[in-house]
C-alpha cells in the first residue's frame, strides 16, 4: 500500500515538471557603480533607470546578427575641417577581485583581454591579502573591477569602457 502511495507520488511530480524562473535587476547606484542583483533595488533608487534581466536574456541559443553594413565611403577631407583626436585609454592597471566559480568574472575577464587592457586579477578565495583589499573597496560581491579611483560592482560592459577612457 505504501508501495502505492509513492509510485503515485512520483507519477505526480513526473506529470507538473516544475520551472525555475530568475530575474536579475541591473542600476547604478548614486557613486556610479554599476550593480547587478537577483532582488529588485532599494524603494529609493527605483527613480534610477533599471534594467530587468530574464532567463530568455541569457538563452545559449545562436540568434541571428543583422548583416554588417558595409563602411562609409571616404571623402576628400577639407582642410578647414578640425579632426578630432581619439580619446586617450586609460594607461594603468585594472585590478580585478573574482572567485573561480563567478561567470560574470569571467566574462569579465573576456572583456578586458578581447580590448587588450592589462589587468590584474585577484582571487578572494585563494588569498586572504586579496580577499581583505576587498572588503577594504567595500566589495560584496564578485567581479569587484577597480579602474583608477572608480569601483565596478559586478559586469558591465559600458561602465568598464566609460571608466577606461574617462579614469582618474
Amino acid at each position: 500500500m505504501m508501495m502505492r502511495s509513492l509510485v503515485a507520488m512520483f507519477a505526480v511530480l513526473l506529470a507538473f515538471p516544475i520551472v525555475i524562473h530568475a530575474e536579475m535587476y541591473k542600476w547604478i547606484d548614486d557613486t556610479g557603480a554599476v550593480t547587478f542583483k537577483d532582488t529588485p533595488p532599494p524603494a529609493s533608487k527605483k527613480k534610477k533607470k533599471v534594467k530587468t534581466y530574464t532567463d530568455a536574456d541569457f538563452d545559449p541559443a545562436p540568434t541571428q546578427q543583422p548583416a554588417a553594413k558595409p563602411p562609409p565611403r571616404k571623402t576628400a577631407s577639407v582642410a578647414s575641417e578640425k579632426q578630432t583626436p581619439p580619446k586617450q585609454q586609460f594607461s594603468g592597471t585594472v585590478e580585478l577581485y573574482v572567485t573561480s566559480w563567478c561567470g560574470y568574472c569571467k566574462k569579465a575577464r573576456a572583456y578586458l583581454d578581447s580590448k587588450g587592457v592589462p589587468y590584474v586579477a585577484y582571487d578572494i578565495e585563494k588569498d586572504a591579502a586579496a580577499d581583505r583589499r576587498h572588503k577594504e573597496l567595500g566589495g560584496r560581491g564578485v567581479p569587484l573591477i577597480v579602474i583608477g579611483s572608480n569601483k565596478i560592482s559586478g559586469f558591465s560592459a559600458q561602465a568598464i569602457d566609460h571608466y577606461l577612457e574617462n579614469a582618474k
